[in-house]
């Protein structure tokens, strides 16, 4: 399992950094653009939305392949500890793609026109697959933090550049405040799907 992870991490990141790609899935050549700290426009962000789901989906396969991250019982196939890792990660993306639409609008700062689900999921792709990926690893989360915190840079830049009435430390702000709902949306999500795994019989009751 743990030459398989290498091999899964090493065709990740090849596919995220090669060129190509970034010609043919928009999703991947926009957030390379922003984690170089590119200046971003909602006319960069108008790639299908298929290419967003597929991102988020991917962060969430990764996440689910970490065993820390959902802490199943020994034993528990990994497809199950996947599909945690996708809905806990798809819960926290929606809720704070959420937050920030309210945030953003407040104070007249944001229209409302342009995708910001798109330019979210672009802007956590290369990062927070990477960070995903040292955590499958085993990697210490000190070692991801810093990588997190930039993650996070870069999607206040992002959406600054894109809402010029938005300031950088507005949009942390934003981002700092979305992160509780979703943290607690993840935690709840976890727990439903641990009760109905229970319910199921697909883990034991005493996990």
């Amino acid at each position: 399992m743990k030459h398989f992870n290498y091999g899964l991490v090493l065709l990740v990141m090849a596919v995220l950094i090669n060129p190509f790609l970034a010609e043919k899935l928009q999703v991947i050549g926009t957030g390379q653009g922003m984690v170089q700290l590119k200046r971003t426009t909602f006319s960069d962000l108008l790639f299908p939305r298929w290419q967003s789901v597929l991102a988020i989906s991917l962060i969430g396969v990764l996440v689910g392949l970490d065993p820390r991250s959902h802490a199943m019982p020994p034993g528990v196939p990994v497809w199950l500890g996947v599909v945690v890792g996708l809905v806990t990660t798809w819960a926290a993306f929606l809720v704070i793609v959420a937050v920030l639409h309210w945030w953003l609008r407040r104070g007249g700062r944001w229209d409302g026109q342009g995708d910001l689900f798109n330019l979210v999921a672009a802007s956590w792709l290369l990062l927070d697959s990477f960070c995903a990926s040292l955590m499958m690893l085993g990697a210490s989360p000190l070692l991801t933090l810093p990588f997190w915190l930039y993650s996070v840079w870069v999607g206040a830049h992002a959406m600054a550049s894109a809402i010029p009435k938005a300031s950088r430390g507005y949009c942390i702000a934003g981002i700092a405040i979305g992160l509780v709902p979703a943290l607690l949306a993840s935690g709840l999500v976890f727990a439903l799907v641990g009760v109905v795994m229970v319910v199921t019989g697909l883990v034991p009751g005493a996990a």
